[in-house]
């Protein structure tokens, strides 16, 4: 197959703003770990901050940073991968439809891209726990993450707006859902084998900003930090970075943290740990940014590109 190598970018699972945290920058600034700070999501309000989320932001939620149990002893890869485009489609199913017309087009669409070789990583997520409320209603029913080379996912545009093929697959799209899209650059701070492999999955979401008067070197540095020291015992199996670039004008921070569990029963551990103290460890991160809070959605991966030779 002609289709590019992902490398481990099985979360998004989302996916602005270039301060995305990549941890090739790591730098020796000593800022403890942000252990508990789970992922949010694109979601709706951020309390006490007047910030007002659209429909296409009340999406990703969820950040939680690894703790720091499960630090000191470096397992599996971490901050190593190259940033990646990160297309999010924010969807509501149109009257008379249902899910089942709409896996009928995105399937078609799954072909369709694998045709032209510009096929990307591509996983569906389901609100489960939101920030939502009847004030703040969620603003869609699910939402598609396709993900992969910036180019890759240039071409396939160019292909779907200006082919017969593509256009027709368009419509179809059209007919069936309500879909807001966006786009953010993705960077995966850490994975472990499992992120290749395991479709069905838990993801945390929590959008942060940077603090007045901190560099984004420095929350990159403490990310980087972080990364490095995640064991294989920690209980996810991949933390990605998510920057809003594209659309993102009233996104509810300056990036979020996706942080990928294979069940709930992984995710409720890490809520134990910060249960019986693991909060303290968010102090010192929080120096540096503010975060809104988790929200988590369940997650299917639909399609894995092939990889080259």
């Amino acid at each position: 197959s002609n289709a590019t190598s992902l490398p481990n970018i099985n979360a998004i699972g989302i996916r602005t703003k270039q301060i995305v945290i990549n941890a090739c920058h790591y730098t020796h600034t000593r800022i403890v770990t942000c252990a508990s700070l789970l992922f949010r999501v694109i979601v709706q309000i951020i309390k006490g901050k007047g910030y007002r989320m659209n429909k296409l932001m009340c999406v990703l939620l969820a950040f939680c940073i690894t703790p720091i149990a499960f630090a000191d002893h470096h397992g599996s890869e971490s901050s190593a991968a190259e940033p990646f485009s990160v297309q999010v489609n924010l969807c509501t199913l149109k009257q008379s439809k249902d899910m089942r017309d709409y896996e009928k087009v995105f399937n078609a669409y799954v072909d369709w891209a694998q045709e032209n070789n510009v096929d990307l990583f591509n996983a569906r997520q389901t609100p489960l726990f939101t920030h939502a409320d009847a004030a703040n209603p969620l603003g869609y029913e699910f939402f598609d993450l396709l993900a992969g080379p910036f180019a890759r996912q240039g071409k396939g545009w160019d292909l779907w707006m200006t082919t017969p093929e593509g256009q027709k697959l368009a419509a179809k799209w059209n007919e069936v859902a309500d879909c807001n899209v966006r786009f953010g650059t993705g960077n995966v701070m850490f994975s472990k084998p499992e992120m290749e492999t395991d479709n069905d999955r838990i993801i945390s979401w929590n959008w942060c900003a940077v603090n007045e008067g901190v560099k984004v070197e420095q929350v990159m540095a403490a990310h980087a930090q972080r990364a490095a020291s995640i064991t294989d015992e920690a209980p996810m199996i991949g933390w990605v970075t998510l920057v809003p670039t594209v659309g993102a004008a009233n996104i509810p921070g300056d990036f979020a943290h996706l942080v990928i569990y294979p069940d709930m029963e992984s995710y409720m551990r890490v809520r134990e740990y910060n249960a019986k103290g693991g909060w303290k460890n968010m102090r010192d991160y929080s120096a540096l940014a503010t975060c809104s809070g988790e929200a988590v959605n369940a997650e299917t991966v639909l399609h894995r590109p092939s990889v080259d030779g």
